[in-house]
């Protein structure tokens, strides 16, 4: 990709994680949380921590996601909801993680579908982020651990929430400009 996902740009003023923090911001969200690569230099609203901005370095990107996952919730103790976002997944709205936590009560975690397909964020209950904090393999995958729980699949109109930008023709696709014209 040419850089780190998260500095990818957004828009003129923002890169994919500014833009993520701010829509979770505006929609209410009182605590974010930020589980970066260690390697990963941040610049501007999104490097310095704040009682509503966490930022926890993993040392230890190998573990996988899951391990990523801790890292953050262990920095959100007593939390009783927590939205998991992918920095890949750059186009959430406002209206969609309210959507989300208005449905937390359905089950033990829930994620947008459009069209039958699963998106993304999702949003866990405690039990779920309970189970995560005593998790100790490396091994298991978040797929996994949520097959355990009852998902609430909610439907929404915003196929955004299937976009993942992974290559360099997704980001190109998404936002009509090449990766390195865009740095």
């Amino acid at each position: 990709m040419q850089t780190h996902k998260a500095l990818l740009p957004f828009s003129e003023n923002e890169n994919f994680l500014q833009h993520i923090i701010k829509v979770y911001q505006d929609a209410g969200i009182q605590k974010v949380v930020v589980v970066r690569n260690a390697d990963i230099f941040l610049e501007g609203p999104a490097s310095s921590a704040t009682p509503a901005l966490v930022i926890v370095d993993n040392h230890f990107p190998e573990r996988g996601r899951l391990y990523s996952i801790q890292l953050g919730l262990s920095c959100a103790p007593g939390a009783q909801y927590c939205f998991i976002h992918n920095i890949d997944n750059p186009f959430i709205t406002g209206e969609l993680i309210c959507s989300l936590y208005d449905a937390r009560a359905q089950a033990d975690y829930v994620s947008p579908e459009y069209n039958s397909k699963g998106g993304h964020p999702i949003l866990i209950s405690a039990r779920i982020i309970r189970n995560i904090s005593r998790i100790k393999s490396y091994k298991d995958t978040l797929h996994e651990v949520l097959g355990m729980f009852a998902r609430y699949k909610l439907p929404t109109s915003d196929e955004n929430c299937l976009v993942n930008i992974n290559f360099p023709s997704d980001y190109e696709r998404y936002f009509s400009r090449k990766i390195a014209a865009a740095l």
